[in-house]
């Protein structure tokens, strides 16, 4: 009865894969744009599967190291990557180059038992990121969909024999098996497939290792990804984002922070531990004829200085670097004594210097350089209404100016992209190294008639007995 509680456990422990209908896997996505790394929409980019654009060993940071420090990787004496610099931010979050996003893969179990993605199409992250034309207007569109992105996604799986991963998709994809690199499609190109068997890995039965899949998305061919396999996969920690595996770098997105006083700028990333904070903003714009002041509900205002002295004998003008300057005007003549009298506040009366019989009129500016901004005179002060349509992003960030932003038609779509199909699976099952070769086999079980798969239980009453070293430790389990 014990075995038999034992074995349900284990194919449910592995059994993320057999007990249910589908398998969410978390990731982490890094948004680029062509105008902030080189590495994305290249021009004239080769179509072709580039190889060791990254080392076979995983970084220690848990990221592919690039080959080739400061030296491009081409192919056909044109750029593949630049040099590790533009590399860096395709699985990092970098302040202005990449933006982390939290994204949730989701995998379906098919009547085989293995777990499929399959997308012709795949845009995770349209209008996110830099694409969100609020947060980020300007940036170009690119046949309306984003284009620009890297995914990175950890795990870890128990290894039971049996076990393969089928890829098929553009652009770069490289899967790390135990921290080594077992699928290598890098480069801009249509879609490619490969397939691993676990089995051919030299791996331990019953031992966990981890499992490391990066994808890149950089031209705007196509976008496929699909996935076919039967890992177990599980997770050995979330991060504070409920990212597995993840460093925090997608908090920034989680928690949305709040911006509803204009003059405080929420600053969120690794300086401040992923959590929000607010700093004041700054409305100097270094020009001594403006008054710079911020509105809690608009941020900042600039608007004109007055320089008006009140007298008539002085010509009042601003400079950008001393402010206010106030020159005497020669052979100026006096005002009479009755002065001249302004019936509008807004609109300032003085005598005119060189006939004091006339007067002159100075409208007060209250011009401003913000096209969201209508400022005007009202009573003899400056006043304004904000007259853009705020789109609310979900940062709840006010949009400026309206820009125009370019659509870039892409590179026309190649046909006949493939879609995977499970791959024959060779019946060999590995039994563990300490099986004497007497005891009883997978292949001993035809488990393939059954169309099941074989696997190896642990047998606990041998393990303390130290003069059992020919015992049959492990048995194996049609499942």
């Amino acid at each position: 009865m014990r075995s038999a509680l034992l074995f349900l456990l284990l194919l449910c422990s592995f059994g993320f894969i057999k007990c249910q209908d589908t398998l969410v896997l978390s990731a982490t996505i890094y948004d680029q744009s062509p105008l902030r790394n080189p590495d994305f929409e290249i021009p004239n980019a080769p179509n072709a599967v580039v190889q060791d654009i990254v080392l076979q060993n995983l970084g220690s940071d848990q990221t592919p190291v690039y080959c080739c420090g400061d030296t491009p990787v081409t192919f056909g004496n044109q750029i593949v990557v630049h040099n590790s610099t533009t590399f860096a931010s395709w699985f990092h979050l970098i302040d202005g180059v990449s933006y982390a996003i939290p994204y949730s893969l989701t995998l379906v179990k098919g009547d085989d038992d293995l777990y499929r993605y399959q997308s012709s199409s795949f845009f995770p992250i349209d209008g996110l990121g830099f694409a969100n034309q609020t947060l980020f207007p300007g940036e170009p569109t690119y046949n309306g969909h984003n284009y620009h992105f890297c995914m990175k996604i950890h795990y870890g799986f128990t290894y039971h024999g049996g076990e393969y991963f089928t890829f098929a998709g553009d652009d770069d994809v490289w899967v790390f098996f135990n921290n080594v690199l077992r699928i290598d499609i890098g480069g801009l190109h249509t879609s490619a497939s490969r397939s691993v068997y676990v089995d051919d890995l030299g791996l331990t039965v019953g031992e966990t290792y981890p499992f490391d899949f990066f994808y890149c998305e950089r031209h705007t061919w196509e976008s496929n990804l699909n996935i076919i396999t039967n890992l177990n996969f599980s997770c050995l920690y979330y991060d504070a984002c409920g990212v597995c595996q993840g460093n925090n770098d997608t908090c920034c997105q989680v928690r949305q922070c709040d911006l509803i006083n204009h003059c405080l700028e929420p600053v969120c990333g690794e300086e401040t531990n992923f959590e929000c904070q607010y700093n004041a903003v700054t409305c100097d714009d270094n020009d001594a004829c403006t008054s710079d002041s911020c509105d809690v509900g608009f941020g900042c205002l600039n608007f004109p200085v007055q320089c008006w002295d009140g007298n008539h004998c002085t010509e009042d003008y601003c400079d950008g670097a001393r402010g206010c300057v106030h020159t005497p005007i020669a052979n100026c003549s006096d005002c009479p004594l009755t002065g001249c009298i302004s019936n509008d506040a807004c609109v300032l009366m003085e005598c005119d210097p060189t006939n004091s019989t006339n007067c002159i009129s100075r409208a007060i500016n209250c011009s401003n350089s913000d096209p969201c901004i209508d400022s005007f005179c009202l009573d003899g002060e400056c006043v304004y209404e904000y007259t853009c349509n705020v789109t609310v992003s979900p940062s709840d960030t006010p949009s400026h100016l309206p820009i125009s932003t370019p659509s870039i038609e892409p590179t026309p779509t190649p046909t006949g992209t493939p879609i995977p199909e499970p791959p024959t699976y060779p019946p060999a099952y590995p039994a563990p190294k300490d099986l004497p070769l007497h005891c009883l086999r997978c292949e001993d079980l035809n488990c393939d008639s059954e169309f099941l798969r074989c696997t190896y239980i642990k047998n606990e009453s041998f393990e303390s007995d130290e003069n059992c070293s020919d015992c049959c430790s492990w048995t194996p389990t049609c499942y």
